[in-house]
């Protein structure tokens, strides 16, 4: 009995400590291109192209790159970049919490629909579904729950030390 545990924590241990170590060897990288991307620019142009998205679920401009993120490749490597626009204090609260909320729906955009789709789910109604749900949920939190001018500030907890 008690070598079974231990070897269940050895091996729990184990595969924790290989995925946080896949989880850096694709955050780590992404980091880098992400600063890289807007030094040169090159970010710029691509979050203007989503200018509209970020004023339909009424959020600032630099809320658009964690969000585009994080519907592309998911929260668990998002998320490296997520914290670190929270970081930085160009986002404020209401943001934030929109991102979240929006995220908490909708993640992982590609990933988890062709998942589903191998095992028979309906493309269209998939995407449809969860975009649609994860914009009115965002919009509604932006729009209702989070008009305070107390939702707008940026915390000094969040600002670069």
């Amino acid at each position: 009995m008690d070598i079974a545990l231990i070897q269940v924590t050895l091996d729990g241990l184990k595969s924790g400590l290989l995925g946080v170590k896949n989880i850096a060897v694709i955050v780590l990288p992404l980091m880098v291109c992400i600063e890289l991307a807007k030094d040169s620019g090159l970010m710029e142009r691509v979050t203007s192209k989503f200018q509209p998205l970020a004023g339909f679920l009424q959020i600032s401009k630099e809320a658009v790159l964690p969000l585009v993120v994080g519907l592309s490749i998911g929260l668990s490597y998002g998320s490296g970049v997520i914290i670190s626009a929270a970081k930085e204090g160009n986002l404020s609260l209401k943001d934030r919490y929109a991102i979240a909320i929006f995220l908490s729906i909708c993640h992982s955009l590609f990933e988890d629909t062709l998942i589903l789709v191998a095992v028979g789910a309906s493309l269209p109604w998939l995407l449809g579904s969860r975009l649609v749900l994860a914009a009115v949920a965002t919009v509604f939190a932006t729009r209702v729950l989070l008009t305070s001018s107390a939702a707008q500030q940026v915390p000094s907890s969040v600002t670069p030390d």
